[in-house]
């Protein structure tokens, strides 16, 4: 059984409803393109905002990171500074000189019977020291191991005491100049 169809109306109108149809599925199309458009155009704008706040949390970190670094360059150079001394105290750390025999030789025949107050070595050897003794019999112990050549090792070629007293608290202050061989 086969269907007949008769259509009535005239073919200008089925033209005009083929021109609608086709202008509605234009319309949606176009409809469709600014929605796709307005979409990407915000996710554009949402992707830019998002990277420019990243971008200012990285520049402040770099700012940071900047601000860490100028602060350690005092300590560079104050480093860089010791440094260099350390060298040159290990260059003459391992050779013997005058002031490092008089040095070795003051803190032997020293050691705790007085309390040094000030201690200067010449290039020459000579040692000048300025310091205080707790009691006569320590005073005694310090001149005789200046003096005594067994003591001393006979590395002691002169010794002069510039100025010697006694205190009200019973303390000795000297100064006296020792003089190496």
């Amino acid at each position: 059984m086969d269907k007949i169809s008769i259509n009535l109306l005239p073919p200008e109108f089925r033209q005009e409803e083929l021109k609608q149809k086709k202008f509605y599925k234009i319309q949606v199309m176009g409809v469709m393109i600014i929605f796709l458009m307005a979409f990407l155009t915000s996710m554009s704008i949402a992707l830019r905002i998002l990277q420019s706040h990243n971008i200012s949390q990285v520049q402040l970190s770099v700012n940071a990171q900047e601000q860490k670094v100028s602060d350690l360059k005092g300590t560079q150079a104050s480093l860089l500074l010791l440094k260099n001394r350390l060298g040159v105290i290990g260059q003459y750390l391992g050779t013997p000189s005058k002031q490092t025999f008089a040095y070795a030789l003051i803190d032997q025949l020293v050691g705790t019977a007085i309390s040094i107050n000030a201690l200067s070595i010449d290039r020459t050897g000579d040692v000048s020291i300025v310091g205080l003794i707790p009691d006569s019999v320590a005073l005694e112990t310090l001149i005789e191991s200046l003096t005594t050549k067994e003591k001393n090792e006979n590395k002691i070629s002169q010794i002069s005491i510039d100025s010697l007293s006694r205190g009200k608290d019973g303390v000795y202050r000297i100064s006296l100049k020792i003089k190496p061989r």
